[in-house]
Order: structure tokens, then C-alpha cells, then sequence
């Protein structure tokens, strides 16, 4: 469980992050507040994509050493760290890492292109778990987070509470997108989030150090 509760508060703390990449994209594909259950189909289209990678992933944990785990552990915890400062604009590092990612995302784009504007249930939900992929570094670092676990329903579950962890910010961005945006904005909250992740990556990296004693 905390494990699991831990991939929440990433999610959570990670909202801004995930409102500049996706907020806007999503408003701009007609998912306003005129449609919450749009939105909300959306959202979970995109929730299923991240859990979908968090099971792909756990698939090549048959052939990782035993001992590689808290390194794994370690690298999540410095994608963390990058996180953070990415948020305050301190380092742009991060979005190295997003580019591994760009590739896909262009395949993706003319699928994309195809079904918007979004007018139905489903194609939103479609619309978001092609949005799942978009080049995200929080994303990453969850799916690390997710890699490093030695179980199927941990591993998924990480990247279930990861993207439940950004559901509230996702959804407020479109339903009171004038009342959050001032807020995200602000460099007192920004710092605080960057506190958040800087506090969850001296959390994993101690565990990992610790398990590397035993």
C-alpha cells in the first residue's frame, strides 16, 4: 500500500505538470466544461493507457536480476528529482527524456487528428488513451517507479493511483480552467510541488539504499 499510495501523491503533487502538457490539448478538443462525462471518459482513456504500460512493464521483470530492483528504485527517484526541477524551471533536463517518447507520439498523430472533434462517449475515451502516450516525463518516471516492483498488481496498481493521482487537476482544468490556471501559476505552489516530489524522492531512494543493506 505504499507503494501504491505514493504513486497517488506523485499524481497528485505532478498536476501542474500534467495540466501544462494535457489541459489545454484537452479543452482545444471540445472536452469543456459543457462535458464533464466527456471529460471524465477521456481521463479514464487515458488512466487505462497508463495501466495498460504499467502491465507491459512488469513483463520484463522475469529477465532483471534481483539485485537490479533498487537500482531501478534509485533512477526513480532521480527522474523525481528532475521532475522538481522542471516544475520551478531550474533544469530542462527532463524533457530529454520525453523526447524517447516523440516517435510514438507522431504515429499516433494522425489517429488523433481523425476523431476529433470529440462529439461521443467513446471517442473521448478512445482520445484519451491515445493521449496516454504523449511524451510526459512524470509518466516515465511512474513507469520506473512501476518497473522496479516484483508484482503484476503492484505494478499496475502504481500506475492506476499515478493517473487517479492526476484526475482532479484534469478534470478542474476543464471544468474551472479560469479559476486553476492563476493558481498553477503561482511560484509559491510550484516550489511547494517541487517540495512534494523532492520529499517522495528522498523516500524512495531511502528504501532502495536500505534494501540494498539487507
Amino acid at each position: 500500500m505504499t507503494e501504491l499510495f505514493s504513486a497517488f501523491l506523485i499524481g497528485l503533487v505532478s498536476s501542474s505538470h500534467c495540466m501544462g502538457m494535457c489541459g489545454g490539448l484537452a479543452v482545444a478538443a471540445g472536452l469543456n466544461s459543457a462535458k464533464p462525462i466527456m471529460m471524465l471518459a477521456y481521463n479514464l482513456g487515458r488512466i487505462s493507457t497508463y495501466v495498460t504500460l504499467g502491465v507491459i512493464c512488469q513483463f520484463f521483470t522475469g529477465w532483471i536480476p534481483q539485485t537490479v530492483f533498487p537500482y531501478l528504485q534509485l533512477l526513480s527517484s532521480l527522474l523525481l528529482v528532475l521532475s522538481a526541477l522542471y516544475i520551478v524551471n531550474v533544469s530542462r533536463a527532463l524533457s530529454l527524456l520525453e523526447k524517447a517518447g516523440t516517435p510514438i507520439w507522431r504515429s499516433l498523430q494522425p489517429l488523433i487528428r481523425k476523431v476529433l472533434p470529440v462529439k461521443t462517449i467513446s471517442t473521448a475515451y478512445f482520445l484519451g488513451i491515445l493521449w496516454g502516450f504523449i511524451p510526459c516525463g512524470l509518466v516515465y518516471t511512474a513507469l520506473v517507479f512501476s518497473l522496479a516492483q516484483q508484482s503484476l498488481i503492484i505494478s499496475a496498481g502504481i500506475m492506476l493511483f499515478f493517473g487517479l493521482g492526476t484526475l482532479p487537476a484534469m478534470m478542474g482544468i476543464s471544468l474551472f480552467a479560469q479559476h486553476v490556471r492563476p493558481w498553477l501559476n503561482n511560484p509559491k505552489a510550484k516550489a511547494a510541488i517541487a517540495v512534494c516530489l523532492f520529499l517522495f524522492a528522498y523516500l524512495i531512494a531511502f528504501q532502495a539504499i536500505s534494501s540494498m543493506e539487507l
